[in-house]
């Protein structure tokens, strides 16, 4: 269970009462809503919470950092220790046996061991800090950007491992990440940060919706994976009574469970299926509700009860004549849908 009450009064005046089921928590705000401060205070380093509860029990900062391990944006290892050094002196005071081999392995750090901090890349620190973390064995995990630094190839493989890592060493998970993919891939749930405090905490898809105007629009889709001819590098996937067409190298085994990601301005609207063109996704759905937005018009729809999302200009809007409860057919390619479930 992510189970904590905390009370700010600087940098961020911020109340933030949270109680999640055990796993990985999304926490989600925009910019300098206090969302890094929170993390602070949940390790043990803020001086100016007055409150501190965990799991319905006052806990002092000395405690909290006993059973908590932060990475943050600015990873804090020491300059002249190499990265070998780091790890010993952490092994040695939390004895941890054989996790740190298992840690060099799964991070891919075991070339880095002579190398010292200002030797190293941004997302090689960010493995770093992040095997450092692990060792200590925490009950929960903080994780503020930890993927801000790595390209694209290393954050999928960083995901299956990550998981993997906190499973079999027990411990929770609250991440802050600027990509809204990195929190739809990883976690089941999310907290909504706002200025004053946390105004959501729950499921991951009605809280994606609910963020839906501080962040890009997208959909997160639960799907079966169909069977697939590996060398095609196309996913069928099963949305209820209909097939979704995704690209992707990584082919799941016919009826895994997988999520899919859709951002809304990859998705059109027509009020008919199209013949003679290469978008291999065209669903029939409904519309539940439109938005007025500055950059457009946000427009929920429903397909074989899941919520799909698109942005529009408000002219489509107008010529198509849309409103609440007209039917439709989206439109995308499968490369616009991302895979999120590892493999």
């Amino acid at each position: 269970m992510i189970d904590f009450d905390v009370a700010l009064a600087a940098p961020v005046a911020l109340r933030a009462r949270v109680r999640a089921q055990s796993g990985w928590l999304g926490l989600l705000g925009h910019s300098g809503v206090g969302k890094s401060t929170l993390l602070r205070a949940l390790a043990g380093l803020n001086p100016a919470a007055h409150r501190l509860r965990v799991e319905d029990r006052a806990v002092t900062p000395a405690a909290l950092a006993r059973r908590v391990s932060l990475v943050s944006q600015t990873p804090a290892l020491i300059d002249h220790w190499t990265v070998a050094r780091h790890l010993r002196r952490v092994a040695r005071h939390h004895q941890t046996g054989d996790l740190t081999g298992e840690l060099i392995r799964d991070l891919d750090i075991d070339g880095l061991r002579p190398l010292c901090p200002p030797q190293l890349s941004g997302g090689q620190r960010r493995r770093v800090s992040l095997a450092l973390a692990l060792l200590r064995r925490p009950r929960l995990l903080l994780l503020d950007e930890p993927f801000s630094a790595l390209d694209d190839d290393s954050r999928h493989r960083l995901y299956p491992k990550l998981q993997a890592l906190t499973r079999r060493l027990g411990c929770d998970v609250v991440l802050v990440a600027h990509q809204i993919e990195d929190i739809a891939r990883l976690c089941d749930q999310v907290a909504i940060l706002e200025p004053g405090g946390v105004t959501y905490c729950g499921a991951l898809q009605p809280g994606l919706r609910r963020y839906q105007g501080q962040a890009s629009p997208c959909s997160v889709l639960l799907g079966e994976a169909l069977p697939a001819e590996a060398e095609a590098g196309l996913l069928p996937v099963a949305l209820g009574e209909r097939t979704l067409w995704v690209r992707t190298p990584r082919l799941p085994p016919a009826g895994t469970p997988v999520r899919l990601l859709v951002h809304a301005d990859d998705v059109a609207l027509g009020a008919a299926e199209l013949d003679g063109v290469s978008l291999m996704n065209q669903l029939p759905a409904r519309i539940t509700a439109l938005t007025a937005q500055d950059s457009g018009v946000l427009v929920e729809c429903l397909c074989e009860r899941q919520s799909i999302q698109a942005r529009i200009t408000a002219r489509s809007q107008a010529r198509l004549g849309l409103r609440a409860g007209s039917r439709v057919v989206l439109l995308f390619k499968a490369s616009a849908v991302s895979l999120l479930t590892e493999f």
